[in-house]
């Protein structure tokens, strides 16, 4: 296609967005990255926000394969950006999961956990296995990471390998219930490394052995050559040093390890440490300088492709940064994208995160409360008679009104909660982790304070009541529904005759 003569830009563009993905996949980063960036040049005066955010995530990738990551940070910002630019949930769940990827590798463990369980929770309102598969997965991953680097550090990690365990066990009956082959096998390894964290070793190398038919069968020698690997792990934490040395003895050689040199190190290392625990110097001796030999080779290589991956990027983009430029740009896009992402979920007038806020973080919140049995409420809040306030004494004093109904609210909710300004006079509050008898006083002490407040310090015979409707959600229940509810309730609490609260009724499970 770009050999075409007549081929036209949006060819070539929809040419090298291929290019860079195949390339990827191939492990030519350098190819990868410079086809990408040819074709954002093209896509980004088109408006086709869409395939913008693909080829931003597939720099991404190439960019964190190779250790670049503050490049990868610039593209995964952008990534995000148009996705949500371009309405695909799709796209965002995308986005989401390489940026927690980029931060995980940047070390950023809190961070890319929290992206994570953004990219989880867009799965809920999307129908992609898939998508749902990566999301629980990843996550999973990240859990074991962070999991991993605490324990060295002599911190308690058993929630967050539980938390790992549960996540991974999910992806795996996700993929199993696909028959997605190859995304099953990958499961079934992470959940092999987590049940060795756990000290689970008789289900560790269960699990081993499942993936390793399963990665045998289907012609995956990488995964099957690591799920080996994996069986010597478990026999080495159950402390048979010498079976777990000579099963990776023999895995060095029959194993294909010139195609991992990743496998290659940690075996070398693992030997290395089991052959020093056991007061064999000498053997211990001989791996050590050959997993030195193993780093330097691989430090050399990927310094080279970085370097050639730099010197393209800079010649595409015709820019000349230095290393402290490049952070510093790293960081105020940071900034930035923070700094737009809250203007964007936050409502101008009262600080009080906005209706694309709530849509964003309540099927999240509500996955929470399913995933850990716990129950949620949500009120329906409306400010009677508000038209009379700004008809009366101006829409001056109507928006103190509303900023003073704003701090209200923050004082009956936790951190753990949500107040959101819906739009106009209206109001939602969402009780995380909260029983319906208790989100109903929280509402009734709401009341009072809105019937107390000195609104005469605002303007002369002012008083200022609201109606409240709540509902807790219930079994199987869709956003849309409970929110119906609630806001049935509303109106009842309002035909009633105001300055009251109505609960609706609780749906029994189906």
């Amino acid at each position: 296609m770009l050999a075409r003569a007549g081929a036209t830009l949006l060819q070539q563009a929809q040419a090298r967005e291929l290019l860079a993905l195949h390339r990827l996949r191939l492990g030519d980063y350098e190819a990868s990255v410079q086809q990408g960036l040819l074709a954002l040049e093209f896509l980004d005066g088109t408006g086709d926000l869409l395939r913008q955010s693909k080829v931003h995530c597939t720099l991404v990738l190439a960019y964190s394969d190779t250790g670049l990551y503050e490049p990868a940070l610039r593209h995964v910002l952008a990534a995000v950006e148009t996705a949500r630019g371009s309405g695909s949930a799709l796209a965002e769940f995308w986005a989401l999961s390489r940026s927690s990827m980029v931060h995980e590798g940047m070390g950023e463990s809190e961070r890319a956990l929290e992206l994570g369980r953004q990219a989880l929770g867009l799965t809920r309102t999307i129908d992609d296995p898939e998508a749902r598969f990566v999301g629980l997965n990843n996550l999973g991953d990240t859990c074991l990471i962070q999991a991993q680097r605490q324990s060295a550090q002599g911190m308690n990690v058993e929630m967050g390998l539980k938390q790992a365990l549960l996540l991974v066990r999910e992806a795996v009956a996700v993929a199993h219930a696909q028959r997605h082959n190859f995304y099953e096998s990958i499961a079934r390894t992470n959940l092999v490394s987590i049940l060795i964290e756990l000290g689970e070793h008789e289900e560790a190398r269960e699990q081993a052995g499942w993936a390793r038919c399963l990665a045998k069968a289907h012609g995956f020698r990488s995964l099957e050559e690591n799920n080996d690997a994996q069986l010597a792990e478990v026999a080495r934490a159950e402390g048979d040093l010498d079976g777990a040395t000579a099963m990776m003895n023999a895995q060095l050689r029959v194993a294909a390890l010139d195609d991992d040199p990743a496998l290659h190190i940690k075996l070398q290392q693992a030997l290395f440490e089991m052959h020093k625990e056991s007061g064999r110097f000498e053997q211990a001796l001989g791996h050590f300088e050959k997993l030195h030999a193993l780093i330097l080779k691989r430090t050399t290589e990927t310094a080279g492709i970085q370097s050639q991956m730099l010197i393209n990027t800079l010649g595409i983009e015709q820019a000349r940064h230095e290393a402290e430029r490049s952070q510093l740009d790293a960081a105020r896009l940071r900034i930035r994208a923070d700094d737009l992402d809250h203007q964007a979920n936050t409502d101008p007038l009262t600080r009080l995160p906005n209706r694309r806020a709530l849509d964003r973080q309540l099927p999240p919140l509500m996955g929470r409360s399913r995933d850990t049995l716990q129950p949620i409420c949500v009120a329906m809040i409306d400010m009677d008679h508000f038209k009379r306030v700004n008809d009366e004494h101006g829409h001056a004093t109507g928006d103190q009104v509303l900023n003073a109904m704003a701090t209200l609210l923050r004082a009956v909710t936790r951190d753990s909660d949500m107040a959101v300004r819906v739009g106009g006079e209206e109001f939602l509050l969402v009780f995380a982790d909260t029983t319906l008898e208790c989100a109903e006083q929280a509402c009734e002490r709401l009341l009072a304070s809105v019937r107390g407040y000195h609104w005469g310090a605002l303007a002369p015979d002012l008083a200022c009541t609201v109606s409240v409707g709540l509902a807790e959600l219930s079994p199987g229940e869709t956003v849309a529904d409970w929110l119906a509810r609630a806001d049935a309730a509303l109106y009842q609490a309002k035909d009633s005759g105001r300055d009251q609260m109505v609960t609706a009724v609780v749906l029994s499970a189906a």
